[in-house]
C-alpha cells in the first residue's frame, strides 16, 4: 500500500512540476514577444513544444510569429523558409488537438501569406485553401470571432480583387466585435487576439 502510495505521490509532484517549467516557458516566451523579440519567442515556444508535446499551443504560437514576421521582409528566401517551418508546427499541433477551430484559423493565416507574398505563384492554387479553412473553422466554432473577423478580411480583398463592393462583409465585423466582448475561454494561453485588427479592417468600410 505504502509502494501505491509513493508512486503516486511521485506521479503528482512530476506532474505539477512539468506544469511549472511549461508555465514559466510560457510566460516567458510571451514577454519576449511583447518585447519585439519575436525570433527568440519563437525559438523558445518551440522549445517548449518539444519538451511539453502533449501542449498544442507552443506549436500554435511559434508557427503564428513565423508567419507574421514574413509581412515584415521582402526576401523570398526568407518567406519560403517562415512559411514551411510554420506548417510543420501546425501540422505538430493538429496532431495533439485534433479539429481544433484555432488551427484551421492559422493555417488560413498562412495560406494568405502565401498568396500575398507571391500572388503570382500562389493566388490560384492558395486562395481555394484560404477559403476552405475558414468555412472548417467556422463550422467547428460558429462562434469564434477569429475566424469570423479574418474570413471577412479576406472576403473583403477578394471583393476588392474581383470589383465587388467590400462592404457587404461589414456586418460580420460587427459581429465579431460583439463576439470579442463576449467570449471566455479558461483553457491557459489559449488565444484571444484578434479585436486589436478591428480598426484596421473596419477602413473597408469607411472607404
Amino acid at each position: 500500500m505504502k509502494t501505491v502510495i509513493l508512486i503516486l505521490v511521485s506521479f503528482t509532484v512530476n506532474m505539477l512540476t512539468a506544469q511549472t517549467h511549461y508555465d514559466e516557458g510560457m510566460k516567458k516566451a510571451f514577454e519576449l514577444w511583447e518585447s519585439d523579440k519575436a525570433d527568440e519567442a519563437a525559438n523558445l515556444f518551440e522549445r517548449i513544444a518539444n519538451a511539453e508535446d502533449q501542449h498544442w499551443l507552443p506549436y500554435y504560437y511559434a508557427a503564428q510569429i513565423n508567419i507574421i514576421q514574413t509581412y515584415r521582409t521582402k526576401d523570398a528566401a526568407a518567406i519560403e523558409a517562415r512559411l514551411k517551418k510554420a506548417q510543420k508546427f501546425i501540422n505538430h499541433a493538429n496532431l495533439i488537438s485534433k479539429d481544433n477551430a484555432e488551427l484551421f484559423i492559422l493555417e488560413a493565416m498562412l495560406n494568405t501569406a502565401y498568396v500575398v507574398y507571391n500572388p503570382s505563384n500562389y493566388g490560384m492554387t492558395h486562395s481555394p485553401k484560404v477559403e476552405a479553412l475558414y468555412q472548417q473553422a467556422k463550422s467547428l466554432d460558429s462562434m469564434n470571432p477569429r475566424a469570423i473577423l479574418n474570413h471577412a478580411e479576406w472576403k473583403m480583398g477578394s471583393a476588392k480583387y474581383f470589383g465587388t463592393d467590400p462592404k457587404q462583409y461589414c456586418p460580420e465585423i460587427n459581429k465579431a466585435i460583439a463576439l470579442f466582448e463576449n467570449i471566455e475561454n479558461k483553457t491557459p494561453y489559449y488565444p484571444t487576439w484578434g479585436l486589436n485588427q478591428v480598426a484596421r479592417i473596419q477602413k473597408n468600410c469607411d472607404e
